[in-house]
């Protein structure tokens, strides 16, 4: 199985990652940037980056291919679910978010149940389109976080 597709989006999160790295350098232009969107940012570039790279070693292994989906999805709807809450956490309410992330926020759950839902079994004849949808997912919210920072740093 080829996953050509799956190494762009992941060349994507790499560069998404090194900027990341660069603003972590830079740490003292950084007090105006939220820590929680740069957290945000972070987890969500190098989850994708992960996980686009992690179908090559798993079909590598012996396994039905059906079983390698299924670990994916289970893998990343956790990995998905544990940033999501994590960045949930630092709100507490979502009446304390902008319109735009409460809008991102709930738009994340249907995937996140869709790849946990994978790992469970369910949708296996749809797994590659459900983790494909996830990856294109993940980095989508790279990319939101990535323009929230230029934005922020083109209003000062």
């Amino acid at each position: 199985m080829e996953f050509e597709a799956f190494r762009v989006i992941a060349q994507i999160a790499a560069g998404l990652s090194g900027f990341v790295g660069i603003l972590l350098v830079l740490q003292d232009r950084l007090a105006r940037l939220p820590r929680r969107q740069m957290l945000g940012f972070l987890q969500s570039s190098i989850g994708t980056l992960a996980f686009a790279l992690l179908p090559d070693f798993v079909f590598s292994l012996p396994i039905a291919p059906a079983l390698g989906w299924q670990i994916l999805g289970g893998l990343f709807g956790a990995y998905h679910l544990f940033i999501y809450v994590f960045f949930l956490s630092g709100y507490g309410d979502f009446r304390n978010m902008p319109p735009i992330q409460i809008t991102v926020c709930i738009a994340s759950i249907p995937v996140i149940g869709a790849k946990l839902l994978l790992g469970l079994g369910l949708f296996a004849a749809l797994a590659p389109n459900i983790y494909h949808l996830g990856l294109l997912w993940t980095v989508g919210v790279s990319i939101f976080f990535f323009v929230q920072v230029i934005l922020n740093e083109a209003s000062e």
